[in-house]
């Protein structure tokens, strides 16, 4: 049997400062990929003529789409991934760096496993400058032991409700689900934990428990994983309430479950317990961004969220208790 082909889709946008050690680490993988679709989103800092360099001498197709206007981020990924041809998809983003390994590891775990339709590795956290910040990427998203057994276990869809671990730079998948994630909903920010939960409410989807990418954090990430102390969890819990982040949860999993319940979208069907999460996801994030203003009239609610476990099946249990009595 032949090996699975490898495409990469790398969204990207002003990167010109970094990308270029994210491409070069991809020509320095061990089991180099077969294609990359890089798609730049109206750069205007060089980012897509240092594509363009790179492609000249690079050991694989390199294919650049310029977007002529700006779409962001989740719809370039949408792009890219819809241009990608390999039987493997691996996202990328553009200010970080593959260890040479990690194609190699990915695509021959995808091989040893065939019920997988995903997979996630981890990663190490470093500075500007690729120095050790001293924790990996799962322990910044507290991705704890516990949850990982829940995914060994088959159950990832229980993990992914509660918190999505994929990040662009580790998430992989096979190119048979594509027409289950695209198009992606209208929603910003959303292509990893939207990809990740519906392959995960339709088939395996595991873990590599290997560092395989060195994750830089350089003050302009667009988004950006580091461990948070506690004052800086109080300040995260804060921003959460005013940004509304539970109502784009709550549209998130709505949507998640329409798509899931598309006979059109693929031939693949969810379970009613993995169905039943995500409709369960989509009413906890729909009570929580409703939750009344005053402390007297939320009580009633905490409370019947703690005891019905929605705070621990779909949120961060204590954690999100307090964040519902006293940041709001």
């Amino acid at each position: 049997m032949s090996e699975p082909t490898i495409s990469i889709a790398l969204a990207a946008y002003n990167g010109a400062r970094y990308v270029r050690e994210q491409l070069d680490s991809f020509a320095a993988q061990r089991r180099l990929p077969d294609e990359l679709v890089v798609c730049d989103d109206a750069s205007t800092d060089g980012t897509a003529e240092q594509v363009e360099c790179f492609a000249k001498g690079a050991p694989f197709e390199v294919r650049l789409e310029r977007n002529p206007r700006t779409l962001t981020t989740t719809p370039n990924f949408e792009k890219a991934i819809s241009l990608c041809r390999g039987d493997l998809i691996f996202l990328s983003d553009q200010d970080d760096v593959w260890l040479p390994e990690k194609l190699d590891e990915m695509a021959g775990h995808f091989e040893a496993h065939p019920e997988a339709g995903g997979l996630v590795c981890n990663g190490s956290v470093c500075g500007p400058d690729l120095e050790s910040l001293g924790h990996s990427l799962w322990e910044a998203l507290w991705f704890r032991a516990s949850e990982q057994r829940l995914v060994r276990e088959g159950r990832a869809i229980d993990v992914f409700v509660k918190h999505v671990v994929a990040s662009a730079n580790t998430l992989a998948f096979r190119a048979t689900f594509r027409d289950l994630v695209l198009p992606f909903p209208d929603l910003h920010d959303c292509a990893e934990a939207w990809t990740a939960t519906l392959i995960a409410a339709v088939a395996d989807f595991h873990i590599l428990d290997r560092e395989l990418i060195r994750y830089r954090l350089h003050g302009e990430n667009q988004f950006g994983s580091h461990r948070f102390n506690l004052r800086e969890q109080i300040a995260l819990a804060r921003w959460q309430v005013s940004e509304g982040i539970f109502s784009h949860g709550e549209r998130l999993y709505a949507a998640v479950e329409a798509r899931l319940e598309d006979t059109n979208a693929s031939t693949r069907r969810a379970s009613e317990a993995a169905l039943d999460l995500v409709r369960g996801k989509a009413a906890h994030s729909r009570t929580r961004d409703r939750m009344p203003e005053g402390l007297l009239a939320r009580l009633p609610v905490i409370a019947r969220e703690t005891l019905n476990r929605g705070y621990w099946r779909y949120s961060y249990g204590a954690k999100s208790v307090a964040q519902d009595l006293f940041f709001r």
